[in-house]
């Protein structure tokens, strides 16, 4: 048997699914955790309210920008092949979603202008998080 032969791994055709189920599980659960550590962190320093700017504007966009970086890389880790393109799709797919539900806070009546703004800065943020995954899953080439 050659060395080659000894290499070659099976083929994990059971992770596929999962691609699909653990970067939204995977990424609400570290951004709850970065916000609540901004939050923590924030708290404990004494200069800031709940109601102040910081809190209310300022973390979630990084809280949403954690999200889609997360989201990103939890679909390309997860994939068993095409890492890539998988974490391509997926980040379509959450950036077409943020940007359905910004158009629908803009459109509608329902939200206040302030909330329409706030939900299209945090997508926006969000899509920053994916493109700056999705830049350096390229440059590692698939080798994650």
């Amino acid at each position: 048997m050659s060395q080659t032969e000894s290499k070659v791994e099976r083929y994990q055709w059971w992770r596929w699914p999962f691609v699909v189920i653990l970067p939204p599980v995977v990424a609400l659960v570290a951004s709850f955790v970065f916000h609540w550590v901004q939050w923590f962190g924030m708290k404990m320093q004494g200069g800031y309210s709940e109601d102040g700017w910081m809190v209310l504007y300022i973390a979630p966009l990084f809280t949403a920008a954690i999200l889609g970086w997360s989201y990103a890389w939890v679909a390309a880790l997860t994939a068993p092949s095409a890492k890539f393109p998988a974490s391509l799709v997926m980040s379509t797919l959450l950036a077409t979603l943020g940007g359905v539900a910004s158009v629908v806070a803009i459109v509608g009546d329902r939200f206040p202008t302030q909330q329409a703004v706030s939900v299209s800065l945090m997508t926006f943020a969000a899509v920053c998080g994916l493109i700056g995954a999705l830049v350096q899953i390229k440059k590692n080439g698939g080798n994650l």
